[in-house]
C-alpha cells in the first residue's frame, strides 16, 4: 500500500469509528453525542438490544439493575404510572453477564428498586410501603438462598422520625417510599435512602435510613435533603428519587430529582450518612444537561464515576475525579421514547451494561413497550480527586 493509499485508508477507518458512535442505536433511538472533548478518552455505544417487549398490553417501565458475580437481576414495572395496591411486577435474571435474558419471574409486591447481598442471601426491597399508623409504615421486601431462582416475601416496619410523624394513614401507599439502592456497612447493619413526606414537609424531602435486623425495621437516621434550592425553578417538586455511592474518596455521594426537567442535585456524607452537604447542582454540567430523573450512580473500577439519567431521552455523565467534585464528560445514550429511568452495571473492567425502557404509559409516540440493554465501552483516564468546596452540612 502507497503513502496517499494508506492516508485515504486511515481518513476512511476514522469516519467509519465516528459514524458508528453517532449511529449505533439498533436503528432505534441516535446515540452518543455532545461528548465533551477530553483528551485521550473513548467510549463507545454498543447495539440495543431487546430485554422484554409488552405483548399483553401492560407496561414495560422503570427499570432498576442490581448484578452479583455474573448474575445480573431487572426489576421493572408492568403495571401503569399510578398509585396501585399490591401490583403485579416482573424481574428478568441473566446468569451469563448480560449475554442471554432466559428467566422472568412476575409477582405482587414485587418492584424492587433495592437490591442487596449478604451473607449468601439475596435481599430485594419494594418501592413502596403501606400506611398503619401516624408513626408506623409497612414495608415489603423479598429474600432469595438459590441466587434469585425463588423469592420469598417477607415484611417489615418503618418508624418515623421523632417528632416528624408520616402524612398518610389512610390511602394505598405510605408517606416514605424506597428508591434505588442499600448499602450493607461495616457494622453489619443495612443503610441507604428513602424518599417521601413527612407532617409539616410541602416538597419531597430525602432521608437517610438503617436496619440493624436485616430490613425487619428501619429507623430514619438524617434528613439528606428537604425543602427547595432558592433558583427559581419551575414546579420542583423537592428532593426526591435519590440514589448514591461511596466513591473514591470514601465519602458517600447521594443524587437526587427535583422534578421532570429540572437539574439534578448533589449532596455528600463524610461520616457514613449522618450528616450531609447542602445539595447543589451537579458541578460542571449546564442545568440542560444535568436533566431530570431517576439518577444511577456506580464507581467503576478504573476509578472512574459513571451516572445514568434521563428524560428527556437517556443520558450519561462521567467524573474523573471518581468522587463527583467535577462532572466533566457526558453524552446522549438514547433519543427515543421513554421514561428516562436506566441502570448501570459493570459487566467487565471499562464495560458497561446501561439498561433502559422504550415508552412511557403516557405516551404514544412508541409502537412497542419494551426493557431493552446496551453495552458500553469506557476508557477514560481517572485524575486525582479534587476537594469539595462546598463541606458545610445542612
Amino acid at each position: 500500500m502507497n503513502i496517499k493509499s494508506f492516508v485515504i485508508y486511515i481518513a476512511i477507518s476514522l469516519l467509519a469509528i465516528s459514524a458508528y458512535a453517532q449511529n449505533n442505536s439498533n436503528n432505534q433511538g441516535s446515540a452518543a453525542k455532545n461528548m465533551a472533548d477530553v483528551q485521550n478518552s473513548k467510549i463507545v455505544l454498543g447495539p440495543r438490544f431487546t430485554i422484554d417487549i409488552s405483548k399483553d398490553g401492560k407496561e414495560r417501565q422503570f427499570p432498576f439493575v442490581y448484578k452479583f458475580g455474573k448474575n445480573i437481576f431487572i426489576s421493572y414495572s408492568e403495571h401503569s404510572d399510578a398509585v396501585v395496591a399490591s401490583p403485579v411486577d416482573a424481574m428478568m435474571i441473566s446468569r451469563n453477564n448480560g449475554k442471554t435474558w432466559d428467566k422472568k419471574i412476575t409477582n405482587e409486591d414485587f418492584y424492587l428498586t433495592s437490591m442487596f447481598q449478604k451473607d449468601h442471601i439475596l435481599y430485594g426491597v419494594v418501592y413502596f410501603t403501606y400506611p398503619e399508623s401516624p408513626l408506623k409504615e409497612k414495608m415489603v421486601y423479598w429474600t432469595s438462598v438459590d441466587k434469585g431462582n425463588t423469592w420469598q416475601r417477607r415484611e417489615g416496619t418503618v418508624n418515623a422520625l421523632e417528632g416528624h410523624p408520616f402524612t398518610t394513614t389512610k390511602g394505598i401507599w405510605g408517606s416514605m417510599l424506597f428508591h434505588r439502592g442499600m448499602m450493607v456497612m461495616k457494622d453489619g447493619s443495612i443503610q441507604g435512602v428513602m424518599y417521601g413526606q413527612l407532617e409539616g414537609d410541602k416538597k419531597y424531602r430525602v432521608v437517610w435510613v438503617k436496619s440493624i435486623d436485616n430490613c425487619k425495621t428501619w429507623n430514619i437516621i438524617a434528613t439528606v435533603a428537604s425543602g427547595i434550592p432558592d433558583r427559581g425553578l419551575k414546579n420542583p417538586q423537592g428532593y426526591c428519587e435519590p440514589n448514591f455511592t461511596r466513591v473514591r474518596d470514601g465519602s458517600i455521594l447521594c443524587i437526587m430529582r427535583m422534578g421532570s426537567y429540572l437539574p439534578l442535585f448533589q449532596s455528600r456524607s463524610y461520616d457514613n450518612g449522618l450528616t450531609w452537604t447542602k445539595p447543589v447542582p451537579l458541578p460542571g454540567l449546564p442545568d440542560s444537561v444535568s436533566e431530570s430523573v431517576d439518577p444511577n450512580l456506580l464507581l467503576m473500577k478504573s476509578g472512574v464515576l459513571a451516572l445514568s439519567y434521563g428524560r428527556p431521552g437517556d443520558k450519561m455523565a462521567f467524573s474523573t475525579d471518581g468522587c463527583g467534585y467535577k462532572w466533566d464528560v457526558h453524552l446522549n445514550t438514547y433519543e427515543g421514547v421513554t421514561t428516562g429511568y436506566t441502570g448501570i452495571v459493570e459487566v467487565k473492567r471499562n464495560k458497561l451494561l446501561l439498561i433502559a425502557d422504550q415508552g412511557a404509559d403516557w405516551s404514544k409516540g412508541a409502537n412497542e413497550k419494551a426493557i431493552w440493554g446496551r453495552f458500553i465501552h469506557v476508557d477514560l483516564k481517572p485524575i486525582s480527586p479534587a476537594t469539595d468546596t462546598n463541606k458545610k452540612t445542612n
